[in-house]
């Protein structure tokens, strides 16, 4: 499953992103990188952006972005 498919207060463990190598190294150094426990705490009336807490930030990602990170419950 992909973030995107994460109800809020839900909490998965990232295991890869299939991105861009420059949205991916964005990615990485705002914490969602393979083996981080990712929250979900808002998702905006249209989906997108979808609010997410990472090693202790909160982040929004486009939903666009959201659904080439695969995680698992």
């Amino acid at each position: 499953m992909s973030l995107v498919d994460m109800k809020i207060g839900e909490i998965c463990k990232i295991l890869s992103i299939n991105n861009e190598d420059h949205l991916k190294r964005r990615l990485y150094d705002l914490g969602f990188f393979p083996g981080s426990l990712v929250e979900c705490v808002l998702i905006s009336p249209f989906s997108s952006p979808i609010l997410f807490k990472v090693n202790g930030a909160l982040i929004a990602l486009r939903k666009s972005d959201a659904i080439r990170i695969e995680v698992e419950r």
